[in-house]
């Protein structure tokens, strides 16, 4: 067993779901993740659609996971936002290629994020800058969550 729960499954899709509690983590992702019912692209209990395919690293414990909910249900202690102070390292994980990405690169797609100069990459372009990977725009809506102001 790879340090994960008993709570596996499949989705319809044919996609295998695993949840995975604290203090392990998923071993199908080269990044420490934890959360409900994940599939191979992040994917979770809380938000599955085509477009949820990114997971986020917390501050509090350096883990990533597809949601806040996950990260709440799942880990021994309260989340924290990923520090302004560490936006240059990676933060973002893309679920489709498996790419880490900086928090200042994710959220320079972002049309609430800036980077350094006050530009944006794309206004609007909620996608991976490895792979093209489309992520949900509804995320903007849960930054505060994810990234400190």
């Amino acid at each position: 067993m790879d340090g994960d729960s008993p709570g596996r499954g499949r989705t319809a899709g044919g996609r295998e779901r695993r949840t995975t509690y604290a203090p392990a983590t998923d071993s199908r992702f080269q990044v420490p993740l934890r959360g409900v019912a994940v599939d191979s692209e992040t994917r979770c209990t809380h938000w599955n659609s085509e477009l949820d395919v990114v997971a986020l690293r917390f501050g509090c414990c350096g883990t990533f996971s597809p949601c806040h909910a996950c990260h709440v249900e799942t880990a021994d202690h309260d989340p924290e936002p990923w520090p302004r102070t560490r936006f240059d390292d990676p933060a973002v994980l893309c679920g489709v290629c498996g790419t880490t990405l900086s928090a200042r690169t994710y959220l320079a797609g972002d049309s609430e994020g800036r980077s350094p100069s006050g530009s944006r990459a794309k206004p609007d372009d909620d996608t991976c800058q490895a792979c093209g990977a489309a992520f949900n725009p509804g995320c903007r809506r849960h930054r505060d969550r994810y990234f400190e102001s």
